[in-house]
């Protein structure tokens, strides 16, 4: 059972904590919930892909966990703003300092690491809004992957804004910036069957 909200009256962190679960995804902005189309199927393949990868890192290092959409990033609590990246990877160390992997509220310390599969819909501002607010958190890596030209640009984010550290296409192989020993062949982001 989905809670709607008249449009004059905006969504607080309290609002939000007393809702049922919605199963849909959406970013909250400034206290509007927006919601997202439904990923198509080479988006969710292409999630899994780097969702596998990153699992296979996390067994082998065991210093953080891989997390899919959907799940919250808290922006801030007033005026109320999340974000929920396609995947993100979070260190041990942050992820103590948020609530038990049981809570469904959200993760209230910014992961080192989210990825962002841009769809053909999504405009360069709504793109650049969301690196903005993963910035104002402390997210230091974001992958920005373009299922349309099949290729991935990697930014490095830090308080003076966004750099792009490389774009890469299907021939590529690419190494992460924050998560030691991580690296990535671009043509198996992409695969699918």
């Amino acid at each position: 059972m989905a809670v709607t909200l008249p449009k004059t009256q905006y969504l607080t962190y309290q609002d939000y904590l007393a809702e049922p679960e919605i199963i849909k995804r959406y970013d909250i902005l400034d206290g509007v919930r927006e919601f997202m189309t439904n990923p198509t199927v080479f988006h969710q393949d292409i999630a899994l892909n780097i969702a596998e990868m990153l699992r296979a890192y996390q067994r082998r290092t065991r210093n953080g966990k891989v997390i899919m959409a959907p799940c919250d990033v808290l922006i801030r609590l007033s005026p109320l703003r999340t974000r929920q990246p396609d995947v993100l990877y979070i260190s041990k160390e942050r992820l103590a300092q948020c609530s038990d992997k049981r809570d469904p509220t959200p993760l209230l310390v910014a992961p080192e690491l989210v990825v962002e599969i841009v769809s053909p819909s999504e405009t360069k501002r709504r793109v650049t809004d969301k690196i903005a607010d993963y910035i104002s958190i402390g997210v230091q890596e974001c992958w920005l992957v373009n299922s349309d030209t099949e290729s991935v640009e990697v930014l490095s984010l830090t308080k003076e804004g966004s750099h792009t550290i490389g774009r890469y296409t299907l021939t590529d192989t690419f190494e992460s910036q924050v998560l030691p020993n991580l690296s990535v062949r671009v043509d198996e982001i992409f695969a699918s069957m």
